[in-house]
């Protein structure tokens, strides 16, 4: 099997050698957690290495989530952005066929192997019916395995809430799921709950968020 690594120091340990490539991962955890610094540090050490990474916002603004992560972590965004290897981009469109044309052409055009669609829970508001929304997560799958792309998407849950996804079908239609924990004056945790095709650890690990490098697990501790 092929892997991408993770790019997250520590996690390729939790997950046997990195994502099965190709799979759709989701990424849930309350506000705060770190979900949206998880994928982008997925994507950016992608862009080293030589994978083109697409970051798709669905609520943050690109231009301020660009100098904050770029001042925190020293991460080479508006280099990578030049370069031609890692594109952001907010999309403000609320059709899903062209949200999918816009990943499509954009896949295409860019040769991208990363894809970071934050946060999913957001495709809510094209439809009106619980059925439209599943239907639309498996082409939305569906559609990136047939680009060959491995992708991220994540999705916020109440804090202390012991659901997985905002809909409760996100978990069925994903490859694999990683829930990040969090919880004011106490340890970050992260585990990987659920990856197809490979084994992969199953107990809660502490992580930190680190200036200068990004997320940081410690996979020989437990909670």
């Amino acid at each position: 099997m092929k892997r991408v690594s993770s790019g997250i120091k520590g996690l390729d340990a939790l997950l046997k050698g990195g994502f099965p490539k190709g799979s759709t991962i989701l990424v849930s955890g309350s506000p705060g957690s770190g979900k949206t610094i998880l994928s982008m540090q997925f994507l950016v050490n992608g862009a080293l290495k030589g994978e083109n990474g697409f970051y798709l916002s669905l609520e943050e603004d690109v231009e301020r989530m660009k100098n904050y992560l770029s001042s925190a972590f020293n991460w080479p965004i508006k280099e990578l952005e030049k370069k031609k290897k890692l594109v952001m981009v907010k999309s403000d469109i609320y059709d899903f066929e062209k949200f999918k044309d816009l990943i499509e052409t954009t896949v295409e055009k860019m040769k991208i192997e990363r894809i970071v669609i934050d946060p999913i829970t957001v495709l809510s508001l094209f439809f009106e019916r619980p059925l439209e929304i599943r239907r639309s997560l498996l082409e939305l799958d569906a559609m990136l395995k047939k680009l060959n792309c491995t992708s991220i998407l994540t999705c916020e849950i109440p804090e202390g809430s012991s659901l997985i996804s905002s809909f409760g079908i996100e978990e069925f239609t994903s490859d694999g799921i990683i829930l990040l924990f969090y919880k004011i004056g106490q340890p970050r945790g992260i585990v990987v709950r659920k990856m197809r095709l490979t084994d992969h650890d199953k107990d809660v690990h502490p992580f930190e968020i680190k200036s200068g490098s990004g997320i940081v697990v410690y996979p020989s501790q437990r909670f």
